[in-house]
């Protein structure tokens, strides 16, 4: 077997996909995994925008997110959603707060601790999801036009791969 720098050659699993000549810092994977991730958020504020039942709501993308993790996910806590979502506590707290006042969702003061709260969708909040989330899906199949099923669930297990891969980093 041939091996470069301890490492089989060829197109194996383990050979490195990128070098420091071949990685483009614009037009890479992570770049453009990044770039896609901005751009399908830009594109689903403005779907939430033209939609006649979404707008009204005055909600953004990571809004949206949050709303989603609770009903979805069983996300009940601010520093859970920091943790999934990667804000800061800070933010977090600002965006609970903008959804409370919309009547999306409200905090729960937990009997066992005064510090802790815990979050729970409102049934504004729960009526307004599925018109949300319509949403998200007409985007998406936007953005995936002229895109077979097939690649989207090749991209999926790459990205679920990667994220397997990230959780085993030191």
């Amino acid at each position: 077997m041939i091996t470069v720098n301890g490492r089989p050659a060829g197109n194996s699993p383990m050979t490195d996909i990128y070098t420091l000549k071949t990685m483009d810092l614009r037009d890479s994977l992570g770049p453009l995994i990044a770039q896609t991730r901005n751009a399908l958020h830009h594109a689903v504020d403005q779907e939430f925008l033209r939609d006649p039942e979404v707008a009204p709501l005055d909600v953004t993308t990571a809004q949206f997110a949050i709303i989603a993790n609770i009903l979805k996910q069983n996300v009940n806590s601010a520093c859970e959603l920091c943790e999934r979502l990667d804000y800061d506590r800070g933010a977090m707290s600002r965006m609970i707060d903008r959804l409370q006042k919309k009547d999306l969702i409200h905090r729960i003061p937990l009997a066992h601790t005064r510090r802790s709260v815990a979050l729970e969708v409102t049934a504004a909040g729960k009526a307004a999801f599925p018109k949300m989330e319509a949403c998200v899906v007409r985007v998406v199949n936007r953005m995936l036009k002229g895109i077979t099923k097939q690649q989207v669930s090749d991209t999926e297990e790459v990205l679920r791969k990667m994220l397997a891969n990230s959780a085993n980093e030191p």
